[in-house]
């Protein structure tokens, strides 16, 4: 029997496929409409934080007022030489404004339309608006909790590496492989630098997009266009994480520690979990315990999203310095385990604030 919660993914899934089919005749005019009021349209208002060479626009929607983990997110990305441009689908209070200030460049509130690539437009706009050419932009969404670790080698990664357009992580369908131009990046972590920038590519794609509030658009012109955008282009591109880095990570693994990334996986794929759970119930010496545990990760990371599928391996192993929000089931039953990992003290504490956010958000914690 199909379960419920897959039955209700599928009938969202094909509501908004539906709800696409006008809202691609309509969009284009409606967009001219509302960038003919840009910028009048966005309130902005002043942090305390300087302005420095590099800007990270954080686009949030939390219309009950920011999250402690969101003034964390803040700090961190401040102490790492970031002038947050705090980009709110909704308005900010006063009160939250002023307990953010200290780590915030500019807050700006506009109206909730568009998720996310909405608001990264009219940040970047703004940006372009007032003049401003940063060496480097971090662009990113409180769909994450992040950092969820101590010492975080992402945001230094992309800084570091060598390519002018960096992702958090790369997705690729299964049977295909990293590589340059492979895949897309997922939209809730970017990194760009002034070349790309500045580019014909990138500001050409901006200034064409339409916004909408259809996840099925926003997907297929924001998060998928984007990436598709800027590889085909040529732009050179790094994943920083990505399906191949992973399991290249569990590779070297002693089979103590594979058995506890197996103990630790998050299944919605039943066969998957049986699979999994029958390995759990070997001695790890039996004889092709070490390739068949091996076989097992490579197939659940094939047909779910490996960071949410191996969370414990993904934060623990490959360096991931962030847990995703999201309710959907592979989500929910990700986040059980990790709570077990923290509470195990295989994974690091992420703070009191942060770890009440997530039990909340995670139904059976």
């Amino acid at each position: 029997m199909i379960p419920l919660w897959k039955l209700r993914r599928e009938w969202a899934s094909l509501q908004q496929q539906l709800q696409a089919i006008p809202e691609r005749l309509i969009g284009p005019a409606r967009q001219r409409r509302l960038d003919a009021r840009f910028p009048a349209d966005c309130r902005v208002q002043d942090g305390e934080h300087p302005l420095t060479g590099k800007v990270a626009i954080f686009l949030v929607f939390q219309p009950k007022g920011l999250s402690e983990s969101c003034r964390q997110t803040c700090e961190h990305l401040a102490a790492l030489g970031h002038s947050v441009l705090l980009v709110a689908n909704h308005a900010v209070a006063e009160a939250d404004a002023r307990r953010l200030g200290p780590w915030v460049w500019r807050f700006v509130q506009r109206r909730n339309f568009g998720y996310d690539f909405g608001g990264y437009r009219d940040g970047i706009r703004l940006l372009q608006h007032w003049g401003i050419e940063p060496e480097q932009v971090v662009m990113l969404n409180d769909s994450i909790w992040y950092p969820v670790v101590p010492q975080d080698a992402l945001l230094p990664a992309m800084e570091a590496s060598p390519a002018g357009f960096t992702g958090a992580f790369r997705f690729v369908d299964p049977g295909g492989h990293d590589a340059e131009h492979a895949g897309i990046f997922l939209s809730y972590f970017f990194h760009f630098k002034r070349a790309l920038w500045q580019s014909e590519v990138f500001r050409r794609y901006w200034a064409d997009y339409v916004c909408s509030s259809n996840k099925v658009l926003t997907v297929k012109r924001g998060e998928r266009g984007f990436s598709r955008t800027l590889m085909g282009a040529g732009v050179a591109s790094e994943g920083i994480h990505s399906r191949d880095r992973l399991m290249a990570c569990l590779r070297v693994l002693p089979d103590e520690e594979l058995r506890k990334v197996l103990d630790y996986a998050a299944y919605t794929d039943e066969p998957l979990q049986r699979s999994g759970d029958a390995l759990l119930a070997e001695p790890s010496g039996s004889p092709g315990w070490r390739e068949r545990a091996l076989a097992q990760l490579q197939a659940a990371v094939d047909r779910r999203n490996p960071v949410s599928t191996l969370c414990y391996a993904a934060i623990r192993w490959m360096g991931v310095p962030y847990l995703k929000k999201n309710a959907g089931e592979l989500q929910v039953r990700m986040r059980r385990q990790y709570l077990r990992a923290v509470a195990a003290g295989d994974l690091p504490h992420p703070g009191e604030a942060v770890l009440a956010e997530v039990r909340a958000r995670t139904p059976g914690a």
